[in-house]
């Protein structure tokens, strides 16, 4: 499993504790999905016509998600990565 990102030595988005996939791990992490978030439903409530403007802003976020992301995983992956952290 890749503990660390594959951009910078912090990674902002780690395995998931319940379930399988990617979840925030910092304040970086969060700023970034809330950001997407709110960037993609502005886009798509402001210019109706172009929801592929909103599809953009899920695939950058996305992007950064994996750029600043560790392999995703379930509970056992989450360990791993506690403990990797723990000895950083």
């Amino acid at each position: 499993m890749r503990t660390k990102p594959l951009v910078g030595g912090k990674a902002w988005f780690g395995p998931r504790r319940l379930g399988w996939g990617l979840s925030p791990v910092t304040a970086e992490g969060w700023a970034v999905l809330v950001t997407g978030i709110g960037a993609a439903i502005a886009l798509s409530a402001i210019v109706r016509h172009a929801a592929w403007l909103g599809l953009i802003v899920v695939a950058v976020t996305l992007g950064v998600v994996f750029l600043k992301g560790t392999s995703p995983g379930g509970p056992n992956a989450w360990q791993e990565f506690k403990e990797s952290q723990g000895r950083s």
